[in-house]
Order: C-alpha cells, then structure tokens, then sequence
C-alpha cells in the first residue's frame, strides 16, 4: 500500500527554512533561493553529487541549511481500473542557497541550472526558485488542457477518426515545437476535419480522454489552499468542459467547434485561444481576483503558453517542447502534475 509521505516532507521543508530565518532575522533574503532536485527515483550517488556541483561554484554560493529527507509518493488517480493504474513514484528534496554576491543574483539562477546541466542529473528535474517567491502567497492558477492536464490533444483525436491523424499531428507538434505560428496551424487544422461527423466528440471523450498523472490531487489541493484555477486551452470546449467537470477547475476558455447539421464544419470561430490570448486571460482572471500577476501560477507544455508562462510569477513548463523548456523559469519532466506541489512548497491535500 502507498504510503503519502510528502507532506510530512513539505512541513519538514518549510520549517528547516523558517528556523533558519527565525534564527537569523537580519538577513536580507533578496538574493536567497530553494534548490529542488526531484525524480521517480533518486539514483545511489546523486546527493554526493549535488555537493560536488555546489562546491565547484566556489565562492558563488552558501548552503544555508538542506532538507534532505528522501520521501516518496505515488499517484493512483488516472481514472483507469485498479489494474490499470498509472503509479509514478516521485521523490524531492531541497536546500536553502544564499548567493554571495549581491551584484550577480540577477545571474545565479543561470549559473545554478548550468551547474547542474550533465549527465549526472539527466534523469532529474533541477528548479531554483527564489526564496521570495517560494514564500509568496499565489491565489490564481492557470492550465493548459492538451498535453498537460489530460494526455492528448484533442485535435490529433479528431482527426484520427477522420483518417488524417498523421497530417495533423504533425502540424499539431510544429506549432508546439514554435516552428509555425499557432493562429496559423489551428486553421489549417480544423478545415481539414470539415465534415465529421460531430457525435465524434462523445465517443472520444468516453474512450480516449485521460486525465494527466496527479492531475486531481494536484487541483484538489491548490483549491483546498485558496487557489482559484483556470483552464485555458487552444483546443475545444466540449472536452475542455469534460475535464473541467473531472478535475472541478473553477473556470474554462478554449475554442468553439462550428457544427452545423451534425457535422464539424472546417472554419474557425474567433476569437482563436491563442497564446496572447492565453496571456490575457490570466491578467482578466488576475484583475476580477483583485490580485497582481506576481500572484499568478501557469503550467503549459506548447510554444502557444509561453506568453502565458512569461506573465505568470510561476511559469512551469510540464513535459514540454524543449523551445518551452528552454524559455520557462521552471520545469517539471521526470514527475507526474503533482510534481508542481513540492516547488511550490503546498502540503498535499487528498482529492
């Protein structure tokens, strides 16, 4: 039986790091960071291996204080038979860093991900975040659908059953890689499902859709500490309602399917969910809340939510293109959604 250790292991964390701010009140923690290191499974090593990268960046840095407890969890929550479920254990462990140099700490963040950018850590998903924002008290998160709270893109679904799955998909993954402008691709894409029949939908929906690994916990648990939670998608609003309903996302923006006479006809209604789109939405959402965007988590995979990331104080790149991976401030590879609770410092709380 699995056990939820984790958070027994974020309580650890938070109070490591308030006993040593408590027990030095005068440290100016502008230039302090949270070094979170998380994998399925922390290879024998890979600890001796986090001091030899830290104590080669000399002078650079101090390790203020380390919570090393190695705990794992596991999610159970894919909405497969017992037999069938997804189990992605995930361990995580962090340190309180100080950047020596006050000058360089627009810089330690590059040094911090350069350091750690070898084969040794290949398996790991390495974050720094500043102190400041880890303590920060974030209230609006927003998701994208496809690729990051379920598993597939709908559109590619759409057009496997019109016999086209392979054009679109590699259309589908051009835009996300940023190598064609998404407004661009998303037409493309939709004339060619001009004629399918729309009972499609259901049928997918019912057979194909599935929810993202801790996806519910994850959700469950931002909302149970405050978190008002958006789903913003460039995929369509019948599914995006679906996983609204499955996850209990308090709102939902994607794009509507012309359909007429039963059939999806191949024109765009505008306005198309596109990435700047994507950005506005999350500062509506942010003005209706009354809060400011450094308030604000985004977690995407496409080039199309890097303007949504950039607005966003937390932009998480989950499972992403490299183009996103290489832009976000942050990454999660190597866990399942709830992989995001850790970096940010939230204690799980069960769906």
């Amino acid at each position: 039986m699995t056990t939820n250790y984790l958070s027994n292991y974020l309580a650890g964390g938070r109070q490591t790091w308030a006993h040593w701010l408590t027990n030095h009140p005068h440290t100016d923690t502008t230039n302090h960071w949270i070094l979170s290191l998380s994998a399925a499974k922390l290879e024998l090593g890979l600890l001796a291996h986090v001091g030899v990268a830290l104590t080669q960046l000399g002078s650079a840095v101090r390790v203020l204080a380390q919570h090393t407890a190695v705990d794992e969890y596991a999610w159970r929550d894919n909405d497969k038979l017992a037999a069938h479920e997804q189990i992605s254990p995930v361990t995580c462990v962090q340190w309180l860093l100080a950047g020596v140099h006050d000058s360089a700490a627009h810089t330690l963040p590059a040094t911090l991900k350069a350091a750690f950018a070898d084969q040794r850590f290949a398996h790991v998903d390495v974050n720094i975040m500043p102190l400041s924002t880890w303590q920060r008290a974030h209230k609006l998160a927003l998701f994208d659908m496809d690729s990051t709270l379920i598993e597939q893109e709908v559109i590619v679904e759409l057009a496997k059953r019109a016999g086209i799955g392979e054009q679109v998909n590699a259309i589908t993954e051009a835009a996300m890689r940023g190598e064609i402008d998404f407004s661009e691709s998303f037409t493309r894409r939709v004339a060619l499902l001009d004629g399918l029949p729309a009972a499609v939908i259901d049928d997918i929906i019912a057979q194909d859709i599935t929810l993202s690994r801790g996806g519910k916990r994850l959700i469950s648990t931002l909302k149970a500490h405050g978190y008002h939670t958006v789903l913003v998608s460039g995929g369509f609003l019948p599914f995006a309602r679906h996983v609204q309903a499955q996850l209990g996302l308090d709102e939902v923006y994607a794009n509507a399917l012309d359909v007429q006479d039963g059939k999806i006809r191949g024109e765009v209604v505008a306005p198309i969910v596109d990435g700047a789109r994507k950005a506005q939405i999350l500062q509506e959402a942010a003005a209706r809340l009354a809060i400011s965007t450094s308030q604000v988590v985004a977690v995407g995979d496409g080039a199309n939510d890097l303007p949504m990331l950039a607005t966003a104080d937390v932009g998480i790149a989950y499972h992403a293109k490299p183009v996103v991976r290489a832009q976000a401030d942050y990454a999660i590879n190597h866990s399942g959604l709830d992989g995001v609770l850790p970096l940010l410092g939230l204690p799980v709380v069960a769906p």
